[in-house]
């Protein structure tokens, strides 16, 4: 936001009207993760590893899924989204420009969401807490050179402030991978974890829809609030 300020008022609200639309999708991944997190969890603690690896998977899976029906919705979607909050039309095509980009990008965030609580559910905190770090210090360190063009960078606006963010997550879904395959954390992936198996998908479901809900009320709340205000200007 620091980096957007920069560019003007309509990039601050084509962005901060998107982060709301972001934050109401994100309610609805937290719903489905809770859900991975206690199966998993329970697992664990039951010393099944195998069926702790199962649910890490159809977790990722899941995410995945879900990733590619946002990016569709996200990349095509944007202008009409952003239109239903009656904003000026220069607010719009910032927050277009910004929100494609980040819904381009979508399913590697999701594969990384659900891999970091995976292994936090497994018991370790630490590792996940370390790929936060690195990926935020690369989003943090990326940003400005795509914002605002420095050094050899294109000037690219908002659209370059997503991509930081799609660039770090994405650089943060291999590594989380790449741990949960070689085995450096209690669960170790194989490729049948990403088999579909319904009842495990079913389950998951089933204890993180009413976390969803809950989420879904605060999320819904701010994007009310926020076509409250919109008549104030931009």
């Amino acid at each position: 936001m620091i980096w957007v300020g920069k560019l003007g008022s309509s990039s601050i609200a084509g962005v901060g009207i998107v982060s709301i639309f972001i934050m109401l999708v994100l309610s609805v991944d937290m719903g489905l993760i809770l859900g991975a997190r206690a199966m998993i969890a329970r697992y664990v603690g039951a010393g099944d590893l195998q069926g702790a690896n199962n649910a890490a998977g159809q977790a990722i899976v899941l995410g995945a899924v879900w990733g590619t029906v946002m990016t569709a919705i996200g990349v095509f979607m944007a202008e009409p989204i952003l239109g239903l909050f009656g904003v000026k039309a220069e607010v719009i095509a910032e927050g277009t420009a910004y929100m494609r980009v980040m819904f381009a990008g979508w399913v590697s965030l999701e594969v990384l969401v659900a891999g970091l609580y995976a292994v936090q559910s497994s018991g370790d905190t630490l590792k996940p807490m370390i790929i936060e770090v690195v990926i935020r210090a690369v989003h943090v360190t990326v940003c400005p050179f795509f914002v605002l063009g420095w050094w050899v960078f294109p000037r690219l606006g908002v659209s370059g402030a997503a991509l930081s963010n799609v660039i770090s997550q994405s650089l943060g879904a291999v590594i989380v991978l790449s741990l949960l395959f070689s085995g450096r954390t209690l669960l170790r992936l194989a490729q049948r974890d990403f088999r579909p198996v319904p009842n495990i998908i079913w389950r998951i479901l089933k204890v993180g829809i009413p976390s969803l809900v809950m989420n879904l009320q605060k999320s819904l709340g701010d994007l009310v609030l926020m076509r409250i205000i919109v008549p104030f200007g931009t």
